[in-house]
């Protein structure tokens, strides 16, 4: 089972924009669909079946995008490894010597 740990907000976020970029792509297929089986239009059928087509595959490329846009933005709100105490000590002893230093 998956036990990486998120930023709360950062995952929010990636969810937020996942299900408003899967709703964008169901209407766009929605509309290739409707615009593909148009059959009260003064436009010929080839052409219609040719815009559609087009819909289409603007739909699957916008699908394929938002898919990768929301693995980066999972993967980016997973939290990184926590610092041990010895590297959180050791950055705490350098801070405290750079500003004896800027003091004196």
């Amino acid at each position: 089972m998956n036990n990486s740990k998120y930023d709360q907000f950062k995952y929010s976020k990636a969810m937020r924009s996942g299900v408003l970029r899967v709703i964008v792509a169901v209407y766009i297929c929605y509309l290739a669909f409707k615009i593909a089986s148009a059959e009260d239009t003064s436009m010929s059928k080839a052409l219609c079946l040719i815009i559609g087509g087009v819909f289409m595959a603007a739909a699957i490329g916008f699908i394929v995008y938002s898919y990768k846009r929301f693995r980066a933005d999972l993967e980016d709100a997973k939290l990184k490894e926590e610092v041990s105490a010895e590297a959180v000590a050791d950055g705490i002893a350098e801070d405290s010597e750079l500003s004896e230093n800027e003091t004196a």
